[in-house]
């Protein structure tokens, strides 16, 4: 029997933030149905089973497990509701291994590294009614990013820079490979544009 399309959702044209409280995980499950090597989806090899097998081993203590839809398609996100407090640290290492996007998981560390408030948080575009109600709302209609919402005050508050600051731009140019030698590394090499 095949599963019925769940429909889309519409934003409401707020914005919902959840900051990670600490009896929580927020898992960011960009493109979950992705295959991985072994041919199941991302959201099964990745999130299911790790989470799975660590409530088994007795590794993670879990009261409830809420899993909605992200504002983008093919998207989710995962609020693990746990029975304790968890250090944010070793919660931020649980989200990685839990499937989370990677980006969002390293810049949550290295905000956690830099002091920088509310290091994880979710935001959605429209209420996903879970077990608990939003940290902060705003009015902001768009994507948060600093150019199309300079005056939002959450956002300034909670994450009002540029991704960038955290690790400095990425080059979007295209460029050929430059084969690296085993060994030392000229840092020539790791500083060469090759067009």
């Amino acid at each position: 029997m095949r599963r019925a399309k769940p429909p889309k959702h519409e934003p409401d044209n707020m914005a919902y933030w959840f900051i990670r409280h600490k009896d929580e995980l927020l898992i960011d499950l960009d493109d979950a149905a992705r295959r991985t090597k072994s041919g199941a989806p991302w959201i099964e090899v990745f999130f299911r089973r790790r989470l799975r097998d660590a409530i088994k081993a007795g590794k993670l203590n879990v009261r409830e497990v809420w899993l909605v839809r992200s504002n983008s398609e093919h998207h989710f996100s995962a609020f693990v509701h746990l029975a304790s407090p968890m250090p944010d640290l070793e919660a931020l290492i649980w989200q990685l291994h839990l499937g989370s996007d990677l980006y969002r998981g390293r810049a949550d560390l290295m905000r956690l590294a830099r002091g920088i408030e509310a290091p994880s948080l979710l935001i959605f575009n429209r209420d996903p009614k879970i077990y608990r109600a939003p940290d902060f709302v705003c009015k902001c209609k768009e994507k948060h990013v600093t150019a199309r919402n300079p005056d939002c005050a959450i956002w300034l508050k909670l994450r009002g820079y540029s991704p960038w600051e955290l690790f400095g731009p990425s080059s979007q140019t295209v460029e050929r490979c430059i084969a690296l030698p085993l060994g030392k590394v000229p840092t020539k090499l790791i500083m060469e544009q090759a067009k």
